[in-house]
């Protein structure tokens, strides 16, 4: 078994004093695609954010390859190496797909041509729309640029919140192809989705977040043949 390169120990977070998080336990390992699913309003994007150091962590413990990283700054979370490409994107409109890219990697510039070849042989429509704004690209070309921008850091770590958010089926089919890339390549990947039949066939461990408590881990078939927790909380 993979070590873990992500490890939440009994993590609890909020906004303004109001739990959203309550001693939240999982990891994802190394090289492996961690699944987050569960209802909306559950806190799926508030763990990203509390791993991310945007939520403040209030009890216990969030580390990378066994160092705490729950006290650092955003800023110095990126530099360790986590690096979340959050829901819808946010990429700058005005700013061409090259110079969205470029912005991905501000914290870590070395090797910046052989990240910028990786990201474009990845996803080719990139390279296709380098020097068009990002204002004018499609709702899939954007959510690919958002994924290229995340990779862009050189992270050892990805996080992904709901990247299939308001897609169309056949994009939702493109953009999983290049995650599961990203998984078979290697990349540890944690990921949050809604839609759990989407990917319980790869990915390696999924655990369902309902009250901002894990409600059940577990892989994606053993998941898909509990009917019951599936209807109850995918309402599937």
């Amino acid at each position: 078994m993979a070590e873990a390169a992500l490890e939440i120990v009994d993590a609890s977070a909020g906004y303004s004093g109001r739990i959203v998080l309550d001693a939240i336990k999982l990891s994802a390992r190394k090289g492996e695609l961690t699944a987050i699913v569960g209802p909306n309003g559950h806190g799926k994007s508030t763990l990203l954010k509390a791993i991310s150091g945007l939520v403040p962590v209030t009890s216990g413990e969030i580390r990378l390859d066994g160092s705490r990283i729950d006290r650092l700054r955003p800023d110095q979370i990126v530099e360790r190496g986590v690096i979340q490409v959050p829901q819808g994107d946010l990429l700058f409109p005005a700013m061409t797909v090259h110079e969205n890219l470029l912005m991905g990697a501000y914290a870590n510039s070395d090797g910046l041509a052989e990240r910028i070849d990786f990201v474009f042989a990845l996803l080719p429509k990139l390279k296709e729309r380098r020097n068009q704004t990002a204002g004018t690209l499609s709702g899939g070309e954007r959510r690919m640029c958002g994924i290229g921008r995340g990779l862009m850091a050189g992270g050892e770590v990805l996080m992904l919140d709901e990247p299939s958010l308001g897609l169309a089926p056949i994009v939702i089919e493109q953009i999983y192809e290049v995650i599961f890339n990203l998984r078979r390549e290697g990349r540890t990947i944690l990921l949050v989705e809604e839609n759990a039949e989407r990917i319980a066939e790869h990915a390696d461990m999924i655990h369902l977040l309902d009250n901002g408590r894990i409600a059940w881990s577990g892989l994606g078939a053993e998941l898909m043949a509990r009917p019951e927790i599936v209807e109850t909380y995918l309402g599937v």
